[in-house]
């Protein structure tokens, strides 16, 4: 039975190893028709003289500042403007000039359709006075165009560009005809005011274990995922990334890159590999995804998208030499005992188990694996500072903290923020729980951002401090999980000056804490206020098992059985002995 059984596993744990996560190819550059620089030919295939041009908003008279053309528009409305085409070759160029569909691609840039290709949403509102245009060398040409949104256009935002091209023709080394496109572009995006939703999802998450040869590494998982925008408005996006074992230790990757500008309906797929944790038979994924406006954008609430994937996290190789030096042992046990029956244990009890001491051992070797990947102690460094994300404000204001510097280990460290001061204990109030570190933003200038979840007047409720008055000190402190001692800390202070009203100690510099996504140009829509909205976050969200986890059990139960039947026929075959005497 042993044999059946064995060769059961076999293949399995096979199919197991060869089986990945969906790949996901990098695109090829795209055309960037956000940005007015002037195009050139690539090097294969071009013009005996090189022809460059470029495109840009404009007034009537001239070429203007805006990066993009942005409009905030109602249903119906009919909107004039002005597009400048530059050649900046000594030859005369001839362009094609047309409006276009825009859709982000998947590795989430920002691309348009083709000439050729009919443009079925925004781009078919656009229409240029000319379609071809004609340049002399060294000049510029201003275009006007109309936009006329259909009436029955819907609420959010709706992405277009406006291209000049130029064919070319050339030949290769061997004498071969080559044609060469070149395409640049100006963006285009029209706001409908309405139903806005801004929403990014998470799709499609998968996490592939690959193990090591050497059974202490942790190895690494592979983490794919699709962040999708399935709301109106385009938005710019935080990501973050995260694998926890069955002890609750985690490690992130590498930082996932933001989203700049992800467009309504549009996809961008990623894909990262995150070592550090040992596995322990199964593990979690976390991927969390903080919307942003798009620079200048005023949207509706940003609600974060957090999605957590359950997945078979198995060393392998650790376990394949328990199971050669269960093989062994059990072999050493077996002819150990065929001399003579062996002797019951004092008090009666039979000796101990093969399969007993094998799961002993199994459960030791995580633990062990655990205790090896885990982070080392370390002496606390000196305190840092927090600063404010303003310099004065209210109790009832959220607030937002920069810290001055990352954790020692902002992969593996958690961060407990308190409060000290009149009202609160000595020791401090809790401002937060004890939280993953890596959950953070990480800011431009070195640090993370800490946003408070409630406002002091609430958390003073909470405590019953009563009224704040006076100075009041919140601590950061950056610790593991399990041990308390601080590693690092981070002080700010605040100072009431009034009955609901503070002034900070320590500023951030603009920009550090509310960093909205990259500007690719001028917003649709009414500037947002200072402090902007909020961010909450959303439920989790279960990615499903996948097929590999499903065979990966089935191993498992197989080896459990190729151990456990054999000593479950010879219990029963001594008792029928025992009952027949």
């Amino acid at each position: 039975m042993r044999r059946w059984l064995l060769a059961l596993a076999t293949p399995a744990l096979l199919a197991l190893t060869v089986l990945q996560g969906t790949a996901h190819a990098e695109d090829p550059p795209a055309p960037n028709p956000g940005q007015s620089a002037p195009a050139q030919a690539p090097a294969q295939g071009t013009p005996p003289v090189a022809q460059t041009f470029g495109i840009q908003p404009s007034s009537a008279d001239a070429p203007d500042t805006r990066g993009t053309f942005g409009y905030a528009a109602t249903p119906g409305a009919l909107v004039k403007d002005h597009v400048a085409l530059w050649n900046y070759s000594d030859q005369p160029l001839t362009l094609r000039l047309y409006p276009a569909d825009a859709f982000n691609t998947d590795s989430g840039g920002y691309d348009v359709l083709p000439d050729g290709r009919k443009s079925t949403r925004a781009g078919s509102w656009l229409r240029t006075a000319a379609e071809s245009v004609t340049l002399a060398p060294r000049s510029r040409q201003i275009v006007p165009f109309t936009l006329a949104v259909p009436a029955d256009a819907t609420p959010g935002d709706h992405p277009a560009g406006i291209v000049a091209a130029l064919r070319a023709e050339s030949k290769d080394a061997q004498g071969n005809a080559i044609t060469v496109d070149q395409r640049v572009g100006a963006r285009v995006n029209i706001r409908v005011p309405g139903d806005l939703r801004a929403e990014l999802r998470v799709e499609d998450a998968k996490a592939v274990y690959h193990p090591s040869a050497n059974p202490l590494d942790s190895g690494r998982t592979t983490v794919s995922y699709t962040v999708r925008n399935v709301g109106n408005v385009r938005l710019g996006g935080k990501q973050a990334v995260r694998v926890t074992n069955l002890f609750g230790s985690i490690a992130t990757g590498q930082t996932p890159p933001d989203l700049q500008e992800l467009l309504p309906g549009n996809a961008v797929n990623y894909r990262f590999d995150v070592s550090g944790v040992y596995p322990t038979l199964w593990g979690t994924a976390g991927i969390t995804v903080d919307p942003l406006p798009v620079g200048g954008d005023k949207d509706p609430k940003l609600i974060s998208s957090v999605t957590k994937y359950g997945f078979a996290w198995i060393p392998w190789t650790a376990l394949a030499i328990l199971l050669v030096a269960g093989a062994l042992g059990l072999r050493w046990y077996r002819r150990r005992r065929r001399p003579a029956a062996p002797a019951a244990a004092p008090g009666g009890a039979a000796p101990a188990a093969p399969a007993a001491v094998a799961v002993a051992a199994l459960v030791a070797l995580l633990a062990f694996g655990q205790l090896w990947s885990a982070p080392r102690a370390s002496a606390a460094e000196a305190p840092g500072t927090l600063a404010f994300d303003y310099a004065t404000g209210k109790d009832d204001d959220p607030i937002d903290l920069l810290s001055s510097a990352p954790c020692p280990d902002q992969a593996s460290n958690y961060v407990a923020v308190r409060i000290t001061g009149a009202g609160f204990p000595a020791e401090g109030y809790p401002l937060t729980g004890l939280v993953a570190a890596s959950v953070y933003r990480p800011s431009s200038s070195g640090g993370f951002v800490l946003p408070l979840a409630n406002t002091l007047r609430v958390v003073a409720s909470q405590a019953g401090a009563g009224q704040l008055k006076g100075a009041y000190t919140i601590t950061a402190t950056c610790r593991h999980k399990v041990r308390p001692a601080a590693l690092k800390e981070f002080t700010g202070t605040l100072t009431f000056t009034g009955p609901n009203a503070w002034t900070a100690t320590e500023v951030a510099p603009a920009g550090a804490v509310h960093a909205p996504a990259p500007d690719p140009g001028v917003a649709a829509g009414p500037v947002a206020g200072a402090k902007g909205g909020s961010t909450t976050a959303a439920a989790a969200t279960d990615g499903g098992v996948p097929l590999y986890t499903w065979i990966s059990v089935a191993a498992g139960l197989l080896l459990l059985g190729w151990i456990a039947v054999p000593r479950l026929r010879r219990r029963a075959r001594r008792t029928a002995e025992g009952a027949a005497e």
